[in-house]
């Protein structure tokens, strides 16, 4: 019987359990009563839960073409074919409420998933003709870096076939729809897979399933060739293009792991920490000035033990020790002067010149719309990716330094790499370990409606920059996301006045606000000249509990009354 459908997209249909395949199996030595035992189990897991078993078709399929590119012999594809049918057999341990979900799992229910490979090594190692399989299934949720499970084994330790099995079952099980999820796709699975390319995977497993899929491609791009007159035209080639360059762009990002720092930047901030009282303001100052700078500080700041991700400097500058902030930019590459001699130092330039722009721009945004300016770090990377692409291909600088719509030259990236600089980014916020939030905004601030409301500020606010700097911009597109931020036509055309005489702003916040969200939401109106009663209203809340608000917010800005908060607040950069 024949897999109903096909969402991957990539991988033809494979018979299962067709019996003229069965009877000739085995040959006298045992392998015929092990493959009937698997199927047997195989069918037994398919009629307990369908849903979970329905992507393992698709599994053998992919396994057996990855197994044959890595070079298995007939002999190993054969275990490697049993092991797929049997990977989830212990499942069939789990009680229903785990095994059918329906919902997203608790912690206490994955950690009964989580048993699944240990069981169903336990129970084939006790059915002797198929005891070989025993240990590809144990460790077939182990990781090449050894923070997988049940034993944490780590890199050639992990049998082979267990490799294989991990890369097809990743990728199979995210490019199609589960109850409680939808799939992501092909292109999207396969990015995610080879992202983890040397983390979670076998580098050279990967390769392999991204050489299968390239495959897979040409054959289906030569039969719409042969079947439609203007087959092979730029679409065709440029998808088959991206999946066989995908592993140059995992390279690009696995290489990009410093970014080299602006050297004006870079003495600014070691003359600040080398005082004897450092200012903090002079020091988070002179790191937003410098992408280089934010992400070795950032990411240093991951480290530091803190309860929560760090996603703003001068949360980061907060946690850190001047010596701390000192080792972490100490070691970066400079970039020197002159700045622009190759095509993609003109690019990192002319970045970092943008990446300030939007900053400025989104953080007078969010102050329009009653918002922090928790923004910036995102404004500031949000085009990181465009440095990857500009590493990973030369043409790529020239072309970007092209004036042409944004939205244009998103869609050409996707047509000639198969991804946008915008999920590179996210990619590569990802594996430099900064917050999710991050990664989100910059993944998604070019999506045509992206669900985060600061990844539509920050697209609003590169948009706002490239239309300042006499760049084209679809202006209906620009009006559009000005309403869905609730921006009226008004203010829009002010910002677009005054961005280009603001130098920046002195009421960056350069420490950690000690209010909470409410209280800074209480004062914030309070600034606005607004009475109790209306605050109350305003906020849902009653009069005495905006009362008690205020009470905290003195005690805690140490301050006598409303217009000293205000101006201490508004001197901070809190409100």
């Amino acid at each position: 019987m024949a897999i109903r459908a096909d969402p991957v997209g990539l991988i033809e249909p494979v018979d299962y359990l067709r019996p003229g395949l069965v009877a000739k199996q085995g040959n006298g030595d045992g392998s015929g009563a092990a493959w009937w035992i698997c199927a047997g189990l195989e069918e037994s897991l398919r009629a307990r839960a369908p849903g979970l078993h329905a992507s393992t078709p698709m599994v053998r399929q992919l396994a057996s073409r990855v197994g044959a590119r890595l070079g298995l012999d007939p002999e190993a594809l054969a275990l490697l074919d049993m092991s797929v049918r049997v990977r989830d057999v212990g499942m069939l341990a789990l009680s229903d409420h785990v095994v059918l979900a329906t919902a997203p799992l608790s912690p206490e229910d994955w950690a009964l998933v989580n048993r699944h490979p240990a069981l169903g090594a336990e129970m084939l190692e006790r059915l002797a003709p198929v005891s070989a399989v025993a240990a590809t299934v144990r460790a077939h949720h182990e990781r090449w870096d050894g923070r997988g499970y049940p034993d944490g084994q780590g890199g050639s330790e992990i049998p082979l076939a267990s490799r294989v099995i991990a890369v097809c079952d990743a990728f199979v099980a995210m490019s199609l729809d589960r109850p409680h999820r939808r799939g992501v796709g092909a292109e999207a699975a396969l990015e995610r897979v080879a992202h983890e390319r040397g983390a979670q995977f076998d580098p050279r497993v990967v390769d392999a399933l991204v050489a299968v899929l390239g495959d897979t491609y040409a054959r289906s791009d030569s039969g719409r060739s042969r079947g439609r007159p203007d087959a092979g035209g730029p679409f065709e080639r440029s998808r088959l293009h991206a999946v066989r360059d995908r592993q140059d762009m995992m390279s690009a990002i696995a290489e990009f792991d410093v970014v080299p720092a602006f050297a004006p930047a870079h003495d600014r901030l070691m003359a600040a920490t080398d005082q004897p009282d450092p200012a903090v303001r002079e020091i988070v100052s002179a790191i937003e000035s410098d992408t280089g700078l934010t992400v070795a500080v950032l990411r240093r700041a991951q480290d530091a033990g803190q309860r929560r991700p760090i996603a703003s400097i001068p949360d980061a500058v907060a946690a850190l020790t001047v010596t701390e902030i000192r080792d972490a930019v100490e070691p970066l590459p400079r970039a020197e002067f002159p700045w622009r001699t190759t095509q993609l130092e003109v690019l990192m330039h002319r970045s970092r010149v943008h990446a300030q722009a939007v900053t400025r721009a989104a953080v007078r945004l969010a102050r329009e719309l009653g918002k922090g300016d928790d923004i910036v770090v995102a404004a500031l990377l949000h085009d990181i990716g465009k440095l990857v692409l500009g590493r990973a291909d030369a043409r790529y600088a020239s072309a970007a330094l092209e004036d042409v719509v944004p939205e244009q030259r998103v869609q050409e990236e996707r047509r000639t790499y198969g991804l946008d600089h915008a999920s590179l980014g996210g990619l590569l916020l990802s594996r430099w370990g900064l917050p999710s939030s991050l990664e989100d905004v910059v993944a998604a601030h070019h999506r045509s409606e992206a669900d985060d409301e600061q990844a539509t500020y920050v697209r609003l606010a590169d948009m706002v920059v490239h239309h300042v700097q006499g760049e084209p911009i679809d202006r209906k597109v620009m009006l559009r996301l000005a309403g869905t931020c609730g921006l009226s036509a008004a203010t829009l055309r002010d910002l677009l006045f005054d961005l280009p005489h603001s130098g920046g702003s002195d009421r960056r916040r350069a420490e950690p606000c000690p209010l909470s969200a409410r209280e800074t939401a209480v004062l914030r109106l309070l600034a606005q000249g607004k009475l109790y009663k209306v605050i109350a209203a305003e906020i849902g809340l009653s009069p005495s509990t905006v009362r008690t608000h205020l009470h905290n917010i003195y005690a805690k800005l140490m301050v006598a009354d409303r217009a000293q908060a205000v101006l201490k607040a508004t001197e901070k950069g809190w409100i």
